[in-house]
């Protein structure tokens, strides 16, 4: 149906959406902001790799030392981007940083529930 990094883009909009709503119930607004950061910080680093992947397949001609070069500045935008996006988060002083953190967190494991066979 989908291919893998676009079912963990669904999987994190999923968590995002979830965490958000289970944040807001028991916690509050505050707290459901955060954890809705956190795991957008994680769904925004994603549809980045799903951009660059696109990218690579309307290349068919790049070499296979071309296509390593692209990964490996693929997974430095994406490290880069994600301590950026956490820290402006933590500076802001506006959230709580365990909702914010966890929020993240479980958008990571986005990835385990998409890839996970069906």
């Amino acid at each position: 149906m989908f291919r893998p990094t676009t079912r963990v883009a669904v999987a994190q909009l999923a968590i995002l959406l979830a965490a958000t709503g289970i944040a807001c119930f028991v916690w509050g607004g505050k707290a459901a902001l955060s954890a809705a950061y956190g795991a957008a910080t994680s769904l925004i680093i994603t549809l980045l790799m799903l951009a660059r992947q696109r990218e690579s397949e309307a290349h068919p001609e790049w070499t296979a030392q071309r296509q390593l070069g692209q990964l490996f500045r693929l997974e430095a935008e994406r490290l880069i981007l994600a301590m950026a996006l956490l820290a402006l988060g933590f500076l802001s002083g506006r959230v709580e940083p365990l909702a914010l953190v966890s929020g993240f967190v479980l958008g990571q494991l986005g990835w385990a529930a998409a890839l996970k066979k069906q």
